[in-house]
């Protein structure tokens, strides 16, 4: 499995699906950046990170990144015809899907680490230029619970993005369930009901805004574990063309 997990990180070397992990993750760091320039008041670093970054991205940005860079993941096989050959080595076909997956999910990791990273440093840049630096300690313990509680009420949510991209072959298809999924999740926010706090687009964001978000996250986690095994027993059954 280990060695699975490898040759997947090797294929995503050069990859626009490489390019995509490291480069989204900064667009909550420029807003930031943006936000400190003009801000009238210094404010704390638990607001900027845990109030407006997290949030942010757990909203809008997580749901497509991820829809955007399963697809892409996928389509490193469809566009080069990989699935003859990784299909026809003789490993177990559970072991190939469940490796791609946990680098997708190791994927969600880095790129919410690397969110993080980027805020920060947008919003040191951006206060020092306006005049206005965050205070405060850094919340370390604080924004890790908030990290954890949010990459397990998404792994449904990327569970379901790779099946997707992976049994399909045109791109076409994962990026329309990730933007429908995106636009229901705005729908919720904006609507603040809470009759859709199962669907797994919304959990992301309920992870950030309730006050306990136990519930959520493990909706999340044991859902996308459960998915997890029917999409490796339907994609193992599958053939690839």
């Amino acid at each position: 499995m280990i060695r699975m997990i490898f040759v997947e990180l090797q294929k995503l070397k050069g990859s626009l699906a490489l390019a995509l992990a490291l480069l989204a993750p900064a667009l909550p760091g420029f807003l930031a950046f943006l936000s400190l320039l003009n801000a009238k008041s210094s404010p704390r670093w638990a607001s900027v990170l845990g109030e407006f970054v997290l949030p942010l991205w757990a909203l809008f940005l997580l749901p497509m990144v991820i829809a955007a860079f399963t697809t892409l993941v996928g389509q490193i096989e469809y566009r080069t015809r990989g699935w003859d050959h990784i299909l026809a080595l003789p490993v177990p076909r559970w072991r190939i899907f469940t490796a791609k997956t946990v680098v997708i999910l190791a994927a969600n990791l880095a790129m919410t680490i690397l969110v993080l990273v980027y805020a920060w440093a947008g919003a040191a840049m951006g206060g020092a230029l306006g005049g206005y630096a965050p205070v405060g300690p850094f919340p370390w313990a604080s924004i890790s619970e908030r990290v954890g509680w949010l990459l397990a009420s998404s792994t449904m949510l990327v569970v379901i993005q790779t099946w997707v991209a992976l049994r399909f072959g045109s791109f076409v298809v994962p990026l329309s369930v990730g933007i429908a999924g995106t636009l229901v999740t705005l729908a919720v926010a904006m609507t603040r009901t809470e009759e859709a706090n199962w669907f797994p687009w919304v959990l992301p964001q309920r992870a950030m805004l309730l006050p306990d978000p136990l519930p959520v996250a493990v909706l999340g986690g044991s859902g996308g574990a459960c998915l997890l095994v029917l999409m490796v027993i339907d994609l193992s059954r599958r053939q690839f063309r």
